[in-house]
């Protein structure tokens, strides 16, 4: 019994974990991202540049909004799925690795 308690903690803290610091690929673009714990920032390291990204107001899903060299960088989340979009370009579609 205590064999499945402890299996069932191991894996509901690798989920949560996951769950807080997805790793993506959004076109020619890896992003690992770190959630902060009140889930107001969004730490990502796109293509070797770190950068810190917002919480905005979104109508569903999760938003978040930061520069990263002169271009405006939004991450919209939604469920499982990741959403890039650059200045105003394109939505650029997600695969979590």
């Amino acid at each position: 019994m205590k064999r499945l308690f402890f299996g069932m903690i191991l894996c509901a803290s690798l989920c949560a974990c996951d769950a807080k610091n997805p790793v993506i690929t959004c076109g020619g673009y890896n992003i690992d991202m770190n959630l902060s714990d009140d889930g107001e920032t969004l730490t990502a390291v796109i293509n070797g540049d770190e950068m810190t990204l917002t919480h905005a107001i979104s109508a569903s899903g999760a938003r978040y909004v930061g520069e990263l060299n002169d271009t405006i960088v939004t991450l919209w989340n939604q469920g499982d799925n990741w959403t890039m979009f650059l200045n105003d370009d394109a939505p650029i579609e997600c695969t979590t690795k």
